[in-house]
């Protein structure tokens, strides 16, 4: 429910009151002024004639004074609550249009970065993925790097640094370029970040590049955040 059919509800709750609480008073109004002699006195507009007057049909402004001070108490409960509405809507606009400007001001960021270097294909990224992954709550005006996003650095790290470990053998038989493609391959898509199997010096150029991109982005975006560093590649 948004805050315009809330409101419309309020509106519709004082009227309610209103037209209940007035009608009862007028009800017992007029059941006195019929149940007593009120009809036959003449008319008077003196002070101790109006205290008469009222002495009889207590019960009735009694209902209207209840239903006054009840509206009243609406009324003004419902401005404090217009007000609290107002503010909470200018706070989301205000973080949307943080988000919009963040976003931005990444997206501008990460393509001219991309631009920089020639193994990396722009169409091949997801901006708004690789965002959405660093600051998934930026909607609403948190800017801080998920923990998602900081697991996916960590186990990048721990792949690079196996492979560098592979391949520090004594042969370094033991590690093969292939299935650590389709290793990190499959991580960089959790990121919205492509990349496809190459021969082994090509994909060595691409990882290169999309590693100090990677880098570049946390450098700019992410400081202050406990973000690993990633670890620099022994392997080609």
């Amino acid at each position: 429910m948004n805050r315009i059919s809330k409101f419309k509800i309020l509106l519709r709750a004082i009227f309610l009151i209103a037209i209940l609480g007035y009608g009862f008073a007028l009800i017992s109004l007029g059941a006195t002024i019929f149940s007593t002699d009120l009809l036959e006195r003449s008319l008077c507009f003196r002070s101790e004639c109006i205290k008469k007057f009222s002495e009889c049909v207590d019960g009735a402004l009694l209902i209207g004074k209840a239903t006054s001070d009840l509206l009243v108490a609406i009324a003004t409960a419902g401005g404090i609550l217009v007000a609290l509405w107002n503010y909470f809507t200018t706070i989301e606009n205000s973080a949307l249009a943080n988000h919009i400007s963040h976003f931005s001001t990444f997206q501008t960021y990460l393509n001219n970065e991309i631009a920089k270097r020639n193994r990396i294909n722009a169409s091949s990224i997801d901006t708004f993925h690789w965002y959405n992954a660093i600051f998934p709550f930026s909607k609403s005006g948190n800017m801080l790097v998920s923990e998602h996003y900081k697991e996916f650095v960590k186990e990048l790290n721990l792949k690079i640094t196996n492979a560098n470990q592979l391949s520090s053998t004594a042969t370094g038989e033991s590690f093969r370029y292939k299935p650590h493609q389709t290793e990190i391959k499959a991580h960089l898509k959790l990121i919205g970040v492509a990349i496809s199997l190459q021969p082994r010096i090509e994909y060595y150029e691409i990882e290169d590049q999309v590693f100090s991109l990677i880098l570049c982005v946390n450098n700019a975006f992410c400081v202050g955040s406990n973000l690993d560093e990633i670890v620099q590649r022994g392997y080609a």
